[in-house]
């Protein structure tokens, strides 16, 4: 099939792999030029009409999931020798399974991070009717998604279970086939129980155990795995690997209860208790102009419109409050050696935080410094630490917001593109179906929708472009505000030694003998580690 043109649209560029249901090919569309899948189903699966009939309701409903997390649904249809296909989302990365036979398990916040996504897009799927029930490492992939590393899709959608609304279940299951893979199976699933969408959240608990330990909760051979679903009790990750918060233990427990009525019930209590574990890492979200902010700097001489928009990080920021006036203890020791930007901001945060208290000590005392005028050289300082620290902020925000804007963009054309070529593929599938008098209409009506897809296409690439030029005009900013933001503390520790050599109380000495001391060496480094 390789060189093939199938449907007038997706030509076949490599066959990427084949499982029970068929095999899988790397498509490229014709008419937009983007890189897809194409899953063709077994010749026995069109010739049964029962099926055949299944699949098309059942592709319809999977085509409604619009969920980042979930591969989109495109395009179904029949090829001339009769077999079925489904046209989908191409994630282009590396699957979960073979990332953790490569590292082995993931730390804590990596593997919440990856379990929300999962629990979110579940959540989304069962919300539609639609149970997936073969979860499993190996139909998940990560990937670099315009910047964002670890954003996790979910693959196999395609021949799940589709819950009628009167109760009832639509399968492609063929007959006689346990759908699944046993280690991450339910224990209703392998009895005789109707499948039930809280079965997906135990496959998810059974990942969670691997994502933290490397393995399954249960392993062996085939019969071995199942029975010990059906009878014993999952150990907890926390039991084996050091660093489990015992509430993920209990989360976890939850998820692999064998009884469903006792499981979290949906993947949105998931995502909320996943919140509430320690060590979630916390979404970005807009920058204070009164917060400690920094970011991470392009290569030394680089040019910042050479670097895509996403380059330049911002990271989480120190408040300033009412603790800057009460001295505390900070660990430098490990600075050097360190090199990570919370150290970085525990130094600049607690400079400036000095610097305020000396200020606010000069107001307390009028006679105390001014009379030299270090003291207005310390606030002066401050000033101008507070003007480049804003700046950053209204970058910082811009870039957040550009981000957003970024995601509601691919969404927005990925929902409205799906529903279009979706349109399309009924009316393919009609075609055949109809009077050859009705096919010129039809024709027009698949030309038409084809149009407004390239259209779509072109829009989304102009409101990118637009984004990624924004992106890299705020790239270049930052770049040109990392040199003030060095030279401002440097300029504000100078003022601080000035003004605590001529006068000041011990305490604040005592406080700068420390702080100032590690400002200095990280100042010496241009004020990064990196």
């Amino acid at each position: 099939m390789i060189g093939e043109v199938l449907d007038d649209t997706y030509r076949v560029v490599e066959r990427l792999g084949a499982g029970a249901m068929g095999e899988v090919y790397l498509v490229e569309h014709v008419h937009i030029g983007r890189r897809e899948a194409i899953k063709v189903l077994r010749p026995e699966m069109a010739a049964d009409q029962r099926l055949a009939s299944r699949f098309r309701r059942e592709a319809r409903a999977i085509n409604r999931l619009r969920h980042p997390n979930i591969i989109g649904i495109y395009d179904f249809g029949q090829l001339p020798d009769g077999r079925l296909y489904l046209t989908m989302e191409y994630a282009h990365g590396e699957q979960l399974d073979a990332a953790l036979r490569r590292e082995g398990r993931f730390d804590v916040p990596r593997a919440l991070a990856l379990l929300h996504q999962m629990a979110s897009a579940i959540d989304h799927a069962h919300a539609h009717g639609v149970v997936h029930r073969d979860l499993k490492p190996g139909n998940m992939v990560l990937v670099d998604e315009r910047g964002h590393r670890d954003a996790l899709k979910i693959l196999d959608f395609g021949l799940a279970k589709v819950m009628n609304p009167g109760g009832g279940q639509d399968e492609l299951t063929l007959r006689g086939e346990l759908f699944g893979t046993p280690e991450y199976m339910a224990p209703e699933r392998l009895g005789d129980a109707a499948d039930d969408p809280r079965s997906d959240l135990y496959s998810l608990g059974c990942i969670a155990h691997e994502l933290l330990t490397g393995k399954p909760p249960f392993t062996g051979s085939r019969p071995l795995v199942m029975a010990a679903h059906m009878t014993q009790t999952a150990p907890p990750p926390g039991r084996s690997v050091a660093g489990v918060p015992p509430m993920l233990d209990a989360v976890i427990g939850q998820l692999l209860a064998k009884d469903p009525s006792v499981r979290l019930q949906s993947g949105a209590q998931l995502c909320a208790a996943l919140e509430q574990v320690p060590g979630y890492p916390r979404k970005r979200g807009p920058l204070r102009s009164g917060v400690i902010m920094t970011s991470s700097t392009l290569p030394p001489g680089g040019d910042a419109r050479a670097h895509h928009a996403g380059a330049v990080e911002v990271h989480d920021e120190l408040t300033l409050g009412d603790r800057a006036r009460a001295p505390r203890q900070i660990a430098f020791a490990d600075t050097a050696s360190a090199r990570t930007d919370e150290v970085r901001d525990e130094i600049l945060g607690a400079l400036v935080e000095l610097a305020q208290a000396v200020v606010d000590h000069d107001r307390g005392a009028p006679g105390n410094g001014h009379g030299h005028g270090t003291g207005d050289g310390v606030a002066i300082a401050l000033a101008l630490v507070h003007a480049v620290r804003d700046d950053r902020a209204r970058i910082g925000n811009e870039r957040v917001e550009l981000e957003e804007r970024q995601a509601r963009a691919l969404q927005n054309a990925r929902e409205r593109e799906g529903s279009l070529r979706f349109a399309i593929a009924e009316l393919r599938y009609d075609r055949g179906r109809t009077p050859a008098e009705l096919h010129k209409d039809l024709d027009f009506q698949v030309s038409q929708l084809e149009a407004r897809v390239k259209d779509l296409a072109d829009e989304l690439r102009r409101d990118l472009d637009q984004i990624d030029d924004r992106g890299i005009e705020l790239a270049a900013r930052e770049h040109d505000l990392e040199a003030q933001w060095v030279s401002v503390h440097a300029r504000l520790r100078e003022a601080l030694a000035a003004h605590l050599a001529a006068g000041g109380t011990e305490a604040l000495r005592g406080r700068f003998l420390i702080v100032g001391t590690a400002a200095e060496e990280m100042l010496a480094l241009g004020g990064t580690f990196r």
